[in-house]
């Protein structure tokens, strides 16, 4: 009786998987690269309909064919999508039961804005400053492309800082933010933090820059989650230390007592005449209590802007013996990357200091490293920094980018993806990395915002110096 009774089960069963069986489909094909036709392998193909639960996903093998098997009967929008080549979406594909259907596509390389015309036959590099100095006459000295400037009163006089009141100004998505404008009395570095995009500082106001280790990696991560729900984040949640603090930058540096210090730069590819200046700071050992302070040297910096770190408060004092700065626990191993813009003035020896304070244990005397920043670690080209740096760099600009910042006009999506191409191998297939890389493809293919600032054409004529105007 039961045996008879479990057959009769089993039948039924057999014929509702039938039946459900007869009612999927099959979609399948094969996906090739548009210029050689060559197979691609590894292409992300995702399959979206209202009859999916979620999407379903699959790769293309080493000879570039896919299969999305048992698909309920419907309409579906198919995307193919792989690092360094365009997106293609196929909408209104219809999936019959008991079909196989076959969708074949072809992916073509992501092209970038046109490069810089080469000069004495060279070929032009992404990472290419956008205009490195003016006037163009520059020297060479221990890897650094010095501005050479009749001196007549101060290269600042004819530059003069913009300072920064708060202007409110209408956003892309119809609200408030704030920005700052010109104005005629310049602000220290204290007085802006907490208050949008970090501005430009003159060293005759403030030659002390300081910021604190607590930083996290959550706000990239929030970035990574919207992108990939193919919507992109507001951008007072974007906090560019959080970016530049998600990658590994390896252990190379200089040991300066208890610390691996790390700073190098190069001509900025987004702004004229300013080079990036990596610092990053790793602790050999633990500690309760860690400030860092980085003081410009007036004669040789003209002004610097700090990147990202807008919500910290400073303490913009020289530390002494009885200075206590704000400060936060470091775990041994653990490294902490600050990104500056930094526009030089002339020949030095150095180019400023960077000092760490330390505090090994509860009730115990504040100790102090630091270190003297050769001129010499501003190279005059990005293809003499480590990966590690062009890395920190896409990060913060990607940052940047997602802000709306007016630092980053002159550097477009394609661009930005480019100069990721231009971190280099190995660390460029890392899969971190190569993550970058896809999420900056998204955020490029998702951001239809215009220019707050002004028209395309204003970007030939924008002021490396100055913020944007009132009313913008």
């Amino acid at each position: 009786m039961k045996t008879a009774l479990l057959r009769s089960l089993c039948g039924v069963l057999l014929c509702l998987a039938t039946s459900a069986w007869a009612q999927a489909g099959t979609v399948a094909g094969s996906v090739l690269q548009a210029r050689s036709q060559q197979p691609l392998a590894g292409v992300k193909v995702s399959a979206t309909s209202p009859v999916l639960p979620a999407p379903r996903t699959v790769l293309t093998d080493a000879k570039g064919h896919y299969q999305l098997a048992q698909l309920p009967a419907g309409l579906y929008a198919l995307r193919f999508e792989k690092e360094s080549f365009q997106a293609v979406t196929r909408a209104d594909v219809k999936v019959e039961s008991g079909q196989t259907l076959t969708v074949q596509v072809e992916l073509a390389p992501v092209t970038s804005s046109p490069p810089a015309a080469a000069t004495n036959g060279t070929a032009s590099h992404a990472f290419a400053p956008l205009a490195p100095f003016a006037p163009p006459l520059r020297l060479e000295s221990d890897g650094v492309a010095w501005m050479v400037v009749p001196r007549a009163g101060d290269i600042r006089d004819r530059a003069p800082p913009w300072a920064l009141p708060q202007l409110s100004v209408l956003g892309p998505d119809g609200t408030n933010q704030s920005l700052f404008a010109p104005g005629s009395k310049p602000l220290r570095d204290s007085d802006t933090r907490g208050h949008g995009v970090n501005p430009t500082i003159d060293t005759e106001e403030e030659r002390i820059s300081t910021y604190t280790f607590q930083v996290s990696t959550a706000s990239y991560a929030l970035t990574r989650g919207y992108l990939e729900r193919d919507s992109l984040p507001a951008e007072e949640a974007v906090r560019v230390e959080d970016f530049v603090n998600s990658f590994e930058v390896g252990e190379d540096g200089d040991v300066v007592g208890p610390f691996v210090i790390h700073v190098e730069g190069f001509p900025s590819p987004s702004r004229k005449g300013y080079h990036v200046v990596r610092v990053s700071v790793r602790a050999r050992e633990s500690f309760t209590d860690v400030g860092v302070q980085l003081e410009f040297d007036r004669k040789a910096v003209a002004r610097y802007r700090l990147v990202g770190y807008e919500n910290q408060s400073a303490t913009p004092e020289p530390f002494d013996d009885d200075a206590e700065p704000e400060s936060v626990p470091l775990a041994a191993g653990t490294s902490v990357t600050a990104i500056y813009e930094v526009k030089l003035i002339g020949p030095a020896i150095a180019f400023g200091t960077l000092r760490v304070l330390y505090e090994e244990g509860e009730n115990t005397m504040w100790r102090r490293v630091q270190k003297l920043l050769p001129s010499s670690v501003l190279r005059s080209s990005s293809a003499r920094v480590a990966a590690s740096t062009r890395l920190v760099y896409v990060a913060a600009a990607f940052a940047e980018k997602l802000r709306g910042s007016y630092w980053t006009r002159t550097l477009d999506w394609p661009r930005l993806h480019a100069l990721w191409q231009d971190i280099g191998e190995p660390l460029v297939s890392r899969q971190d990395v190569v993550e970058l890389g896809a999420l900056i493809k998204k955020a490029g293919a998702l951001d239809q915002r215009k220019d707050r600032f002004g028209p395309p054409g204003s970007l030939s004529t924008m002021d490396p110096d100055t913020g944007p105007g009132p009313g913008r």
